[in-house]
């Protein structure tokens, strides 16, 4: 997809939405098979299909059309649809499900986008529902016929509506959207709305008596439009995450490796940044998109990231720092221009210099680290986390020491004559550009004695000491997932 063109699909989205919308009000004949064609499709099971007959016909309905190496909006759309899916439960129809709701995913790109290929992606999304191909020309006609091929755009994965399309056949209430609308308002529109829902108030109700709405930071918004779809920001990796949860990691990471990582995460996996690639095999092989921000943007989120952390952890806020370095950064649409004042003579503005915290220089990435909270009087307790060696030699974990415990010893659960027990390690090997995951029923950190009370919430620093004798302060919250 073009962004430049962002005005025109706008547009054309609009008209869309009202030419579709109008037809509630209309026979709802109109929009049988003497409307939408009957088109052969292959499903992600290999299966032929019908457009009409098989997949629509007096059925509630969500299309999408996507491609599968789609760098930007594929990926983002694909995993704000997997939370509607969840949150319509037993509404949804798919794989192991017989509810009345049906999504499809249609590819706009069939050379490429085989079911095989198809099968895998939606695989690797947790995604339920139909993903199917065919021949490119019939799939144009059908978004044609849904009002989401744009005429003066280029074919192929360049002619890409970002909307989707929702609608009640039996009824003929049709409606565009956009995927990146509020998870919750869109499983409504398509649970209630375009099931003949109508809600009658059965109270006075005033505007003027609705609460204020609270100021929301630029990084806030941009975090909640940009990354919340695939990201979640509380300390846990939900069940089958999409991508890591980024509590902590401007404390984790480079700053300046989060800025490229951010900005052009197309071009890091195409360079094989090592964590990149450790990042993209351990969350199920789906690339982090290139969302096309500017430095600016990407301070401002970090910023938001930075703020929820320290607020979280109980540490004093860094009001101005990144904002202050984001407010005087070079956009890269401008940074040309400092080479042309040099040309004319005048001097060069530079950004200045980034102050890194001394926690970005780190020997691994640490992400989803946390501590079970114990009973008040339990004199062990265990901690879980996984650790990412970005760089080119092995390393080995060979010690952790807090201040909070007696003794923090490494352990494994092992089944020995059918009996599973406990097994102390002299540390963990993590190969080059490999992951250790430390998980309940597996290889753990064991806390012992701990020096004072801990609650949900606290935070407790550890040192993680290597082989190598470089040392890696990290901090982790108890938690009582």
């Amino acid at each position: 997809m073009r962004f430049k063109s962002i005005t025109r699909f706008l547009a054309i989205a609009l008209l869309t939405a009202c030419w579709f919308s109008a037809s509630a009000s209309v026979s709802a004949s109109i929009w049988d098979e003497s409307f939408f064609p009957n088109t052969e499709l292959i499903n992600d099971r290999g299966e032929t299909v019908r457009f009409f007959d098989d997949l629509i016909k007096d059925k509630i309905v969500v299309i999408l059309f996507i491609y599968t190496t789609c760098p930007d909006v594929c990926p983002l759309e694909t995993a704000q649809m997997v939370k509607v899916q969840d949150l319509l439960g037993d509404r949804m129809a798919g794989d192991g499900l017989d509810g009345d709701v049906h999504f499809y995913s249609i590819t706009i790109d069939p050379d490429v986008d085989t079911p095989e290929v198809l099968a895998d992606y939606k695989k690797r999304f947790g995604a339920r529902w139909m993903h199917l191909t065919g021949d490119e020309e019939e799939i144009i006609d059908i978004r044609r016929r849904l009002g989401l091929y744009l005429e003066d755009q280029p074919g192929g994965a360049y002619n890409h509506n970002i909307n989707l399309i929702m609608g009640n056949q039996r009824t003929g209430r049709w409606m565009t959207r956009s995927p990146f609308e509020n998870t919750y308002v869109l499983a409504d529109q398509i649970g209630n709305w375009l099931d003949g829902w109508t809600r009658v108030s059965d109270r006075d109700e005033n505007y003027a008596d609705a609460p204020a709405l609270r100021e929301m930071s630029e990084g806030e918004g941009l975090y909640r439009s940009r990354c919340a779809t695939c990201h979640s920001l509380d300390g846990k990796d939900p069940e089958n995450a999409i991508g890591p949860d980024l509590l902590g990691v401007t404390f984790l990471r480079d700053r300046e490796w989060l800025i490229n990582w951010i900005r052009a995460p197309n071009e890091m996996l195409a360079n094989r940044d090592p964590l990149a690639m450790a990042l993209f095999e351990q969350y199920n092989r789906v690339p982090m998109p290139n969302m096309r921000l500017n430095r600016h943007e990407t301070f401002a989120i970090l910023s938001y990231i930075e703020d929820v952390t320290r607020e979280k952890a109980g540490m004093p806020r860094k009001d101005t720092a990144v904002a202050e370095v984001a407010s005087n950064e070079i956009d890269i649409e401008t940074e040309s221009s400092v080479s042309q004042q040099a040309e004319n003579g005048a001097a060069p503005q530079t950004a200045p210099e980034v102050v890194q915290d001394e926690r970005d220089l780190n020997v691994a990435a640490v992400m989803n680290a946390w501590i079970r909270e114990p009973h008040v009087s339990a004199p062990v307790n265990a901690a879980y986390m996984t650790i990412v060696n970005y760089g080119a030699e092995p390393l080995k974990l060979a010690e952790i020491r807090s201040e909070d415990y007696a003794s923090v010893e490494i352990h494994e659960m092992v089944d020995e004559d059918g009996m599973r027990k406990m097994r102390k390690l002299d540390g963990v090997e993590i190969e080059s550009h490999g992951v250790v995951i430390l998980q309940p029923g597996g290889k753990h950190l064991m806390l012992r004695q701990p020096k004072r009370v801990m609650r949900s919430g606290d935070v407790v620093d550890m040192v993680l000491v290597f082989e190598s004798g470089e040392e890696q302060l990290i901090s982790v919250q108890v938690d009582t997932r």
